[in-house]
């Protein structure tokens, strides 16, 4: 077990046994996206058991998208919001949607882990991102430039320039979804885990197929490439037939985002209440069934853990070097700062 593992397991059992949760908030607001997307009904959840276990009202409040609710946190307007660890990293860099950067953003709690790859035809003859030269690509998406990035890492990771494909404009992931079964693209990105990539498969004669990450991408290749995105895996499933063989692609996380001036015993408060009723979120919200109770922390977030000195728990040795965060709720300093661990 890695060091940090190791450090947020034991951590976030003594969350779980600890003292009594008493939070000074009144309210608690938390940004997401339009009603109906994934974000809008995580927070829901969470606005659910914030009130009922604190307390304290709660409301999910649904924004255009987290370029305007996450400035929104760091002025007191709103309290948490929900953002991707690309998001929140371009907000903390003041890049793309974010016309300053939002330096005050820090990292409540891992929710959501977003497996994510280009899809074709299964008898495109596009296996990796390598195969993509002179292939048409939905991968400009004007709604979330958050994705434009991604998509650009991918393509160049087989080697490429952006000019070296048709890099064409796409209306979001379900858009491009389809232009691919219509033939009106090669190419597209998608969530591997997304429902509707089934009934896509089974509409296409030699059905989808996941295309791997390309030649270039070593080791590091996409956290040099974009903040907040990782080399992953996608593993043969009987249940996502689309998946062929062990493929390398990419995923990023979604964490809860706070401000840095909200008090520990707030960031205590609201990080055990997600930690003691996790498992009950679980059954109500598919998309958290991904992150285990003991995987509520991430490593190296994009923007850093709101220090919380010894009350909570803190991250001890463990540094966030993007940030110089040296604090976390989730990793006990004695616990990580034990060789033997």
């Amino acid at each position: 077990m890695k060091l940090w593992q190791a450090a947020a397991t034991a951590a976030i059992i003594m969350l779980g046994a600890g003292q009594p949760a008493v939070a000074e908030l009144k309210n608690i607001t938390i940004g997401t996206n339009p009603s109906g997307s994934t974000f809008y009904l995580i927070g829901s959840g969470f606005a659910k058991v914030f009130q009922e276990k604190l307390g304290i009202r709660s409301t999910a409040q649904p924004f255009a998208g987290s370029s305007v609710y996450l400035p929104s946190i760091s002025v007191g307007d709103i309290t948490l919001g929900l953002a991707s660890t690309v998001d929140s990293g371009l907000a903390y860099e003041g890049r793309a949607d974010f016309s300053q950067p939002v330096t005050s953003l820090r990292s409540l709690a891992r929710v959501w882990n977003i497996p994510y790859a280009f899809i074709t035809k299964a008898d495109s003859g596009i296996v990796t991102a390598d195969d993509l030269r002179g292939k048409r690509v939905m991968g400009d998406m004007p709604t979330s430039q958050a994705l434009t990035l991604i998509n650009q890492a991918i393509v160049k990771s087989g080697g490429l320039e952006l000019d070296d494909v048709d890099f064409m404009s796409s209306g979001g992931l379900m858009d491009g979804i389809t232009a691919v079964v219509e033939g009106r693209a090669d190419a597209a990105p998608v969530a591997t885990t997304m429902p509707v990539l089934l009934e896509s498969q089974a509409s296409v004669p030699a059905g989808l197929r996941i295309i791997a990450n390309g030649s270039q991408a070593v080791d590091g290749y996409f956290v040099n490439e974009i903040t907040g995105v990782a080399a992953s895996n996608a593993t043969p499933d009987e249940n996502r037939p689309y998946i062929i063989g062990e493929t390398p692609i990419v995923s990023y996380d979604t964490m809860l985002i706070a401000d840095e001036t909200m008090s520990e015993e707030d960031a205590y408060a609201i990080t055990k209440a997600l930690y003691d009723n996790w498992t009950d979120l679980q059954a109500d919200i598919g998309p958290l069934r991904g992150i285990a109770q003991d995987e509520l922390a991430l490593a190296n977030p994009s923007v850093g853990w709101i220090p919380v000195g010894g009350r909570i728990v803190s991250q001890g040795t463990l540094s966030l070097p993007l940030h110089n965060i040296e604090h976390s709720i989730f990793a006990d300093p004695k616990v990580a700062g034990d060789p033997s661990v």
